[in-house]
């Protein structure tokens, strides 16, 4: 179990991750959240699935606060370039180059360290801001106490990181009990700044082939980060057998299964709530949530 943080005010913050899209976890991470705040815990819920959001087409917020997020990136005065090369050399990322002129800096590489402007002897580099998103905030209606905060990266931007963090860093102004963080499917940058930190981490995943292969990515990853781990089976057929094994290799328990029921893809293909509809699914979510705070010390819990 992790031992307690030394932040001793943050909420208790679970990450809802998945290998693959596609299995589930919008419908865990939405309906978990929805649950938990009608309980009487005060939850904020975050779509880190920055590239493509859609946790509030099933929650509806009464108000929309939005920020936009910006970046830093290099920009080159042609005027003052010598194109000596030094800044190419310094840029770790491959972002600034030499094409027989003044040096050119490709944005989307550029992660904004200040490098080339420290070698720069011309002066010839400074950074500028560019908006690659934005942040949309508010209390949702008829959840309980849930606030639900979006992130969203511009048509074209490929910074989802950057995103991502001023999303979770817009859910620490909020009071809370409990953040329930929807991040992105896969293991690449966007997922790690989406779990990084959490107390627990709920994998959802298939019993699939392609699902039981990208779930152990997914539990490596969360090894590599050394966070507690538990695993929600969607679409349970009740021959999972699969998924209980690689799940025993990884040591990770199994929370929860939900069972095949067309009644659960019918309601979330209309944007409801199976946790409105179909009782026992609600529930379900309110067991999940202590399952997955079992996972971890009880000082983590209490602080």
């Amino acid at each position: 179990m992790r031992e307690l943080s030394a932040d001793a005010r943050r909420p208790f913050t679970i990450a809802v991750a998945s290998g693959k899209g596609g299995t589930g976890k919008t419908l865990v991470a939405t309906n978990l959240a929805v649950a938990q705040s009608r309980s009487g815990v005060n939850v904020v819920l975050v779509d880190c699935d920055v590239e493509a959001p859609n946790d509030h087409l099933f929650l509806k917020r009464v108000h929309e606060a939005v920020e936009p997020v910006n970046v830093l990136v290099a920009e080159v005065d042609a005027a003052r370039c010598t194109g000596c090369g030094q800044c190419r050399d310094s840029c770790a990322y491959g972002a600034v180059r030499l094409l027989g002129g003044p040096a050119i800096v490709f944005e989307e590489l550029c992660h904004g360290c200040g490098s080339c402007l420290d070698v720069c002897a011309a002066g010839a580099m400074a950074e500028v801001p560019r908006c690659v998103g934005e942040v949309l905030s508010g209390p949702v209606e008829d959840s309980g106490v849930l606030t639900l905060v979006t992130g969203r990266l511009d048509v074209g931007q490929v910074k989802s990181p950057a995103v991502i963090r001023q999303a979770r860093a817009a859910a620490r102004l909020v009071p809370s009990d409990l953040v329930v963080l929807d991040a992105p499917p896969g293991v690449a940058c966007a997922a790690v700044a989406a779990v990084r930190g959490a107390d627990a981490l709920l994998l959802v995943t298939e019993p699939t082939p392609f699902g039981l292969h990208d779930l152990q990515l997914s539990m490596r990853l969360g090894q590599d980060l050394d966070l507690p781990m538990g695993v929600v089976v969607n679409r349970d057929d009740g021959d999972a057998e699969s998924v209980s094994q690689v799940c025993s290799a990884f040591g990770v328990p199994i929370l929860a299964r939900i069972p095949f029921d067309r009644r659960v893809a019918e309601v979330y293909a209309r944007g409801g709530l199976a946790g409105d509809e179909l009782p026992e699914f609600g529930e379900l979510m309110v067991r999940l949530g202590s399952s997955i705070r079992g996972l971890v010390a009880p000082e983590v819990l209490h602080r």
